[in-house]
């Protein structure tokens, strides 16, 4: 009777085996298959054998796998699922990093994963199980919660606490989901070894925020250890203060409920503890640049081939859907991060290639659709903008002028403009080509023509080189550099006050792919740096500083080779340098002003042969007491300033009440405030997957990044007053995401859109668009957009076509009701909306 009584009062310990499954990581994908197979058909046997056995499944792309490879698996899996048996948890088509891909590539991972889970399987996932992804941004409760979700257990981001496993957390909009953290040393493996059982049991009642134990048994790295069904056994008929029973989370949340009114509410992102590896923001940086590129490349082919469906011309779903299933393997997070071996990283390198290869078409062909549909009245320039409200950018384009037009030269109606480049016919001097650069206001989700007009000549240069000067300036901004050192100064005009230096800094790197470590920075600080004159340290020598001015495009450019050897070595800036050997770098910066546009723009390109270093951008501010915001998905975030990476998606915001400079990056994800500046990560030299901390001790040579050429592009926007008044999203996404263009040469006489200046949708300055496509079912257009600054506000929808329904939906595209004519969004809201024309 005593016994039955304790029983009574006994926590609860629900036992769940499952398999965390990496589609690459030390293994290749075909090694991975195998393993899937291998885990697989263990777990249908123990389903038969032990009919109280449980199990789950994270990845979708881990069953397709197996209704490929194996269809008669599949049957008996898919049996197994219905009985209750297996169970998909969290379900996303691959498991993606929560950071790097962007908030539409994650919810893709989502409803490519419970589609499949739907129409399969007949399946709706309602736990969320993010064991492996390095942090969780903010927004994943609103996500989580949008998408179908009721619970979410994940492995990292979140420190420790005893009595404290177990919270609701609350994202940036409000949206607050039951969440628990694998607390345990073992993280998602607390129940798989048996010799360890009690102890980790006993480990989890300390974290535990209640009655309830959730006790994951993450395998993969091996078969499940069938052993240990026996070993709960034991341990059931010895314990009178647990009882251990094998079950599906659902089972474990569903009790916790009960207790959920106790537990405490954390808000923000999930960056905390010693489970988040900060060097992953700057591994293998070429996978971040093209990255950035092919994402933007979806999103806008997504955006501007709906618009010309709207214009009756043919949506290219299977070709999108290709290209969708090649970025969600590029998101996953043991790829986007870099962390995996080489191997794995020529797959990649060939997905990128054919994105580019089917998207690239598919974009251009909409974009010249729209245009053929618009009364130019002659040649012109189409310039779009892929953004959601007016966007003011630099563009460079091209045109072809045929013999027979015997053209002199042209001008650009309506705009400042230059002329880069030229070709002309060798015998009467006709313009065959020109490339030229100007300024385009474009409104929001728009176009604007630029007609070309014959000129008697084209007078209008560009690339004049200014001998002497040092600097460059437009109504905003002057820029110097130092032709010594190679630093530049970024100046405000009202005052001729420094607002910002900007050098590059060599560091020490004896990291692995997930962390960053520097073992020679407390002896001799930094490994070097430019204006670093210090012996013994590498030596950046300018060899060649230039300033071009065009009437709308300003430059300077520098040359700079990095030496390792040097003589004299000591007091060098008394005589010169006369022997320089073992050349470890080279430098190419170009930074630019545009007339009329508030920030400095800056390329860097480099090839380096110096293994074993971290390359870093400073931007000095001189301000020493400031706050931090950054952008991160759908919307912004306040950090503290600390000495590690933390992810961006654009952009990242420092200063004070009076002064803020913000740095924004095409694909730069790495940074990080300490003191009075702000770093950009540009390059990491690692050559092992870890040191046996964080995975195994495995070579990865590609990693050291040597003799690859990069190019790295970002800006700096001083500004005035705080991130949010200063809408500093804007100009960040005018450059993140710049305007595009068409030549129109050729006229359709049966126009559908006027020219001018006309917007296709138009929303308030703080509302983003993140979506714009054909809807699943194909009968409509999924509108997806954001508010990203944290203000309550009125949305309502201003479309240049009038749908004749506007319906409010879920993420899913499930649910349909119709939405008035001004919508009220929360601070930080996803909204999606389904437009029927």
């Amino acid at each position: 009777m005593d016994k039955n009584r304790s029983r009574e009062k006994a926590k609860q310990v629900i036992f769940f085996p499952h398999f965390h499954y990496d589609a690459v990581w030390k293994f290749n994908r075909k090694d991975y298959s195998y393993i899937n197979l291998r885990l697989f058909r263990q777990v249908v046997t123990l389903c038969s054998l032990f009919p109280g056995f449980r199990f789950g499944v994270e990845d979708v792309y881990q069953l397709e796998e197996i209704e490929r490879l194996d269809p008669e698996l599949f049957k008996k899996v898919k049996q197994e699922v219905a009985r209750g048996r297996i169970e998909i948890i969290d379900g996303q088509y691959f498991m993606a990093d929560c950071f790097l891909p962007g908030g539409e590539v994650l919810i893709s991972e989502i409803l490519r994963g419970k589609r499949y889970a739907k129409d399969k399987l007949g399946v709706d996932v309602k736990v969320g199980w993010i064991t492996d992804s390095f942090g969780l941004n903010a927004q994943i409760p609103q996500i989580y919660r949008d998408t179908g979700y009721k619970w979410l257990a994940f492995g990292r981001g979140y420190d420790r606490k005893l009595g404290k496993s177990e919270f609701w957390w609350k994202g940036l909009d409000g949206t607050k989901i039951l969440s628990h953290y694998f607390a345990s040393d073992q993280s998602y493996h607390a129940g798989l070894f048996a010799e360890y059982l009690a102890e980790n049991v006993e480990e989890l009642k300390g974290y535990a925020a209640g009655k309830n134990i959730l006790m994951p048994c993450g395998f993969g790295s091996c078969p499940f250890p069938e052993w240990i069904l026996k070993e709960i056994d034991d341990l059931n008929a010895k314990s009178s203060g647990y009882k251990i029973r094998m079950a599906s989370p659902q089972e474990f949340f569903h009790a916790l409920e009960k207790e959920a009114d106790k537990l405490k509410v954390e808000e923000g992102e999930m960056y905390q503890g010693d489970r988040v590896f900060d060097g992953v923001w700057s591994t293998r940086m070429w996978i971040k640049l093209e990255y950035y590129k092919v994402k933007n490349l979806i999103l806008n082919t997504e955006k501007f081939s709906t618009i010309a469906w709207l214009l009756g011309n043919h949506y290219p779903r299977e070709e999108l859907k290709e290209a969708w299933d090649r970025i969600l393997f590029l998101a996953f997070h043991d790829v986007i991060t870099g962390t995996s071996i080489d191997e794995v990283f020529e797959e990649v390198r060939e997905d990128f290639g054919t994105l580019k290869a089917i998207l690239a078409p598919l974009l251009a062909s909409s974009l010249n659709y729209i245009a053929s549909q618009i009364d130019c009245e002659d040649r012109a320039f189409v310039v779009f903008n892929p953004n959601s409200f007016e966007t003011k950018g630099y563009v460079e384009v091209e045109a072809d002028f045929p013999r027979e037009e015997r053209l002199t030269g042209f001008r650009i109606e309506d705009a400042e403009w230059e002329l880069i480049e030229e070709d002309r016919d060798d015998t009467h001097g006709w313009l065959r080509r020109a490339k030229v650069g100007f300024i385009a206001q474009v409104p929001p989700l728009g176009y604007k023509v630029y007609r070309i007009l014959p000129a008697p000549s084209t007078t209008t240069f560009t690339s004049r080189p200014i001998h002497g000067r040092r600097f460059i300036e437009n109504t905003h901004l002057r820029l110097e550099v130092n032709p010594l050192n190679g630093i530049f100064r970024i100046l405000d005009t009202k005052g001729n006050e420094v607002v910002s230096e900007v050098r590059l800094e060599l560091e020490n790197e004896v990291g692995s792919v997930y962390s960053h470590k520097d073992i020679s920075k407390e002896l001799v600080g930094l490994v070097g740096a430019e204006g670093d004159i210090s012996s013994h340290k590498p030596i950046f020598e300018i060899t060649d500083c230039r300033v071009e001015e065009g009437k709308v495009c300003k430059k300077i450019l520098l040359t700079e080779e990095v030496y390792g050897c040097y003589w004299p070595y000591r007091l060098r800036e008394h005589y010169g340098v006369e022997l320089r050997r073992q050349n470890l770098m080279t430098i190419e910066k170009e930074a630019r002003l545009y007339e009329g546009i508030p920030w400095v723009e800056f390329k860097v390109r480099l090839k380096s042969h110096f293994p074993h270093i971290r390359l870093r951008a400073k931007f000095g501010t001189g301000i020493s007491e400031g706050k931090c915001f950054a952008n991160t998905t759908f919307g912004i975030i306040e950090r503290k300033r600390e000495p590690r990476d933390f992810p961006m998606e654009d952009w990242v915001d420092y200063g004070n009440e009076d002064r803020r400079v913000t740095v924004f990056t095409r694909g730069i994800p790495g940074y990080q405030v300490t003191g009075e500046d702000i770093y950009l990560t540009l390059l990491r030299s690692v050559n092992l997957i870890s040191h046996g901390d964080k995975g195994p001790i495995t070579p990865v040579p590609d990693a050291l990044e040597l003799d690859r050429e990069y190019e790295f592009s970002f800006a700096a926007y001083p500004h005035e007053g705080s991130c949010v008044d200063n809408k500093v999203w804007r100009e960040a996404l005018n450059f993140v995401n710049p305007l595009t263009h068409a030549y129109v040469t050729e006229q359709n006489h049966e126009k559908r859109v006027s020219a001018g200046k006309p917007s296709f949708l138009s929303l308030p300055e703080n509302i983003i668009i993140s979506r714009l496509k054909q809807s699943e079912d194909g009968t409509c257009v999924i509108l997806r957009c954001y508010e990203t600054c944290g203000k309550p506000t009125k949305l309502s929808l201003s479309f240049s076509k009038k749908p004749k329904k506007i319906l409010a939906t879920n993420i899913m595209e499930e649910k349909e009701k119709p939405a008035g004519e001004v919508i009220e969004l929360r601070p930080f809201e996803i909204a999606t909306f389904k437009l029927k024309f």
